[in-house]
């Protein structure tokens, strides 16, 4: 992949060079750098309060009744034997943070997850079912509240950023299940 993005970068400024649109490469690689740093800083504090809110969760009996509400849902999906409280726990503030929308808050305790679950896998190399699930659980997490992709909208000036609420419930519903059915199959053949 990074052959073919070199290629293309290549093949563009010779086109750029010959064609006497060098200057617009030099201010299009400023502007979109420019245009990276305050997306991220804008980002920053949504991440910052949703990470601190998590914290405070974690470090209150609040985590209990996460764990509790995705125990069920959790205890289903995953191999029961092969998980420790804490990772239940880990999981369920992951999930809990995904669900809501805040992807970017959820990493700390989806890293923590999967310190967890890694400890319980028997072979230490190859990642067993409990660490495929997790994985596939963050990845096609259903968003209530897409709040980043919100956020976004409204920083580049959207007339109405929440739209995209419900093809974004549509999207994520129909990425979970057909992951859930695909991870549950190709772990049985494995």
């Amino acid at each position: 992949m990074s052959k073919i993005w070199a290629f293309m970068i290549i093949i563009s400024i010779v086109v750029a060079f010959f064609t006497g649109c060098f200057q617009n490469i030099i201010t299009n690689i400023m502007e979109s750098g420019k245009n990276a740093i305050e997306n991220i800083i804008s980002l920053i504090a949504m991440t910052c309060f949703w990470s601190g809110i998590f914290n405070i969760f974690e470090n209150t009996s609040a985590i209990k009744k996460f764990a509790s509400v995705f125990r069920k849902f959790i205890y289903k999906l995953f191999n029961k034997e092969e998980l420790s409280e804490k990772a239940i726990e880990y999981m369920s503030m992951n999930i809990s943070t995904n669900v809501i929308g805040v992807g970017n808050a959820s990493t700390v305790n989806g890293i923590k997850a999967m310190e967890e679950l890694q400890k319980e896998n028997k072979i230490k190399n190859v990642p067993n079912d409990n660490i495929t699930t997790f994985v596939l659980l963050n990845t096609a997490s259903i968003q209530l509240i897409p709040t980043s992709m919100i956020a976004m909208r409204a920083l580049y000036g959207s007339n109405n950023p929440s739209q995209i609420i419900i093809p974004v419930w549509i999207a994520t519903v129909f990425a979970l299940i057909v992951g859930i059915v695909s991870i549950k199959i190709l772990n049985k053949k494995i």
